[in-house]
């Protein structure tokens, strides 16, 4: 009865899909407006809000494209953060092109009068509120905007007066924490935190917060903002700034990116821009789009590169040594200067995605440590770089851009070591001869071997701007022999099946579930390490379990579960068989056993 009604549940169960793709959810476009803030958020339920609207021009230029681009299913709240152009400017253009519902901003209290917020006021109309605090704004399927503090006006019942800063629209900035299971951002306008002769609202208001994944910086990089006690109580491991190129503000501040990027405590941060272009430690990715499903999100720029995070509160393993491993290693660009291309490449050789949080890399006498819980999805290599912009680092796709001088690697000599805690992961040495050299990348051969100069070679191919490398892909050089593997990671409501084989894409990838390990089931050239029962058999019809295995090498299958009454706590063992055209089996998994939860 037991295994008939849990072979049941994996055939009504569809699977949410594999975890080398882009969650789906919650989507949030940081919109490259120049020289301002406007931000798109598309619901699950497909219903789109606005939270400001860049300056006059952007809202048709830039905004309207963006909408549209996420084929809306429904127009639902517009927030306008403050009353300064670079925020408003396009948001009458936004409203009077789509039938968005409720405008919601601070109210009227010293609000400036000029034409910009003529305009919104117009395309507001009768459909202006001003937002309540602590108030939360269902934002459909799940999703929410909470209220966090607004002129001044702070969540629990602290105030700062707006009237005592030098810059008293911007302290008045609405503070909204953004929400969708265990994700969580902060969008707080041009808030300012007491730099400046600014009043000091950040630091209340974010302890009203508590802890984000992803941080839309205050005032754009400005030091007005980003006050220490933000980054202390929002803790973001993520951090994205809206800015225009080449801006005459110095957006966005050195003082500000080493604040949230610091070899302590390193955090992705990506701007649409290059900012004042005097500041590195940054990726420049254009539009930054963020899809989540409340348990891990992906940040892709306009050209399709991306990351990968885990939600903060998803707890992941420790990184065994056999996981983590240096692939490749650029030491001595020639097109552009060491201080912008140096980079360092990093590859999960491992059976499951893994958490890069408090990672850390050591190069010479420098340690970066990861407050980022990085994703590091199988076979999809990570870069750690110096510069995160394109247009500076010889055209690398995008990566981790570490803290301002904390990788200068030897031209001949030095070491480069991942650690975690007080494990040693992967280390390489090198000196006079190892491959490569001034523009050629060291790639290494077997992910398996050695650390050693016989184990590496002179990367032969071109990428970007001229140098030699694969930065971001698998090395052309590699020829390690990768296991097939299985993995099973279990939650309160789900269980994950990871089916890794990196040598076999393109082939026919099976998952298969059993209450046993024996008698086994042989087939062709294999035995499979699984027993033929009821469940076996379910298993092969299950949504997702029989597919073409990705050309990346790793794919997943997410299984939502209700545990029936009996079935949980049930050992259950599961296998990974790749087949070819012939239904030959060129590669199989170990059994691996899991407990149902």
């Amino acid at each position: 009865m037991l295994v008939s009604l849990f072979a049941g549940l994996l055939v009504a169960f569809s699977p949410q899909g594999s975890q080398a793709d882009a969650p789906q959810g919650l989507t949030i476009v940081v919109v490259d407006v120049g020289q301002g803030d406007g931000i798109v958020i598309k619901a699950p339920n497909g219903t789109v809000h606005v939270v400001d609207g860049g300056p006059g021009g952007q809202g048709t230029i830039a905004m309207v494209p963006a909408i549209s681009a996420l084929q809306p299913t429904g127009y639902g709240f517009t927030f306008l953060s403050h009353f300064h152009e670079d925020h408003l400017g396009g948001l009458d253009e936004v409203r009077n092109a789509l039938p968005f519902g409720t405008a919601y901003d601070r109210g009227d209290l010293n609000r400036p009068s000029n034409t910009g917020v003529n305009n919104y006021l117009a395309a507001a109309g009768v459909q202006r509120q001003q937002v309540t605090l602590g108030a939360v704004y269902p934002l459909g399927g799940g999703a929410q905007i909470r209220v966090i503090a607004y002129d001044g006006n702070i969540l629990g019942g602290a105030f700062v007066d707006p009237t005592s800063s030098a810059q008293e629209e911007n302290s008045r900035s609405l503070a909204l924490r953004l929400e969708y299971g265990q994700f969580s951002m902060w969008l707080g306008g041009d808030l300012t935190g007491g730099g400046n002769s600014t009043a000091d609202v950040e630091s209340a208001a974010t302890l009203a917060c508590g802890d984000v994944d992803v941080y839309k910086m205050n005032h754009h990089g400005s030091n007005t903002s980003t006050s220490l006690n933000l980054v202390a109580r929002l803790q973001p491991e993520l951090a994205v700034v809206s800015c225009g190129a080449g801006n005459s503000f110095g957006h966005p501040t050195s003082t500000i990116v080493n604040r949230l990027n610091q070899a302590a405590a390193a955090r992705a941060l990506l701007s649409t821009t290059t900012g004042s272009a005097s500041t590195i430690g940054f990726g420049v990715a254009g539009s930054i789009r963020i899809d989540t499903d409340g348990r891990r999100y992906r940040a892709s720029a306009t050209n399709g590169s991306f990351l990968d995070f885990f939600c903060d509160e998803v707890v992941t393993p420790v990184v065994a040594a056999s996981e983590l491993k240096i692939s490749e290693v650029q030491r001595n660009p020639a097109i552009v200067p060491d201080t912008n291309g140096e980079y360092v490449e990093v590859v999960n050789v491992g059976s499951k995605p893994i958490g890069l949080r408090g990672v850390r890399l050591v190069a010479g006498a420098s340690t970066v440590t990861l407050a980022s819980n990085f994703m590091a999805v199988p076979g999809r290599p990570l870069l750690f770089q110096v510069d995160g912009a394109r247009q500076r680092n010889g055209n690398q796709p995008l990566g981790m851009a570490l803290p301002f001088g904390t990788l200068a690697l030897g031209d001949t000599t030095d070491s480069v070591a991942l650690q975690q805690n007080l494990t040693t992961l992967d280390s390489l040495s090198y000196s006079t001869g190892f491959p490569g050299g001034s523009g050629i990348a060291a790639e290494r051969r077997d992910l398996f071997g050695a650390q050693s100069s016989a184990n590496y070679a002179g990367a032969p191919n071109v990428y970007g701007a001229g140098d030699r490398g694969s930065p971001g892909a698998m090395n052309p050089s590699d020829t390690t022999l990768h296991p097939v593997q299985c993995a099973v990671v279990t939650s309160s409501d789900r269980f994950t099946l990871h089916a890794t084989a990196l040598d076999h894409s393109n082939y026919f990838s099976v998952l298969l579930l059993s209450f046993a390990t024996a008698p086994t089931v042989p087939f062709n050239n294999a035995v499979i390490p699984l027993a033929y029962d009821s469940l076996f058999a379910a298993s092969l019809g299950a949504p997702g379990f029989l597919a073409i295995h990705p050309p990346l090498g790793y794919r997943s299958v997410d299984v939502g579960w209700v545990p029936p009454q009996g079935l949980s706590g049930v050992t259950v063992y599961a296998a990974h068989v790749i087949l070819d055209l012939n239904l030959m089996v060129p590669g199989l998994s170990p059994a691996t056993a899991f407990v149902l939860p």
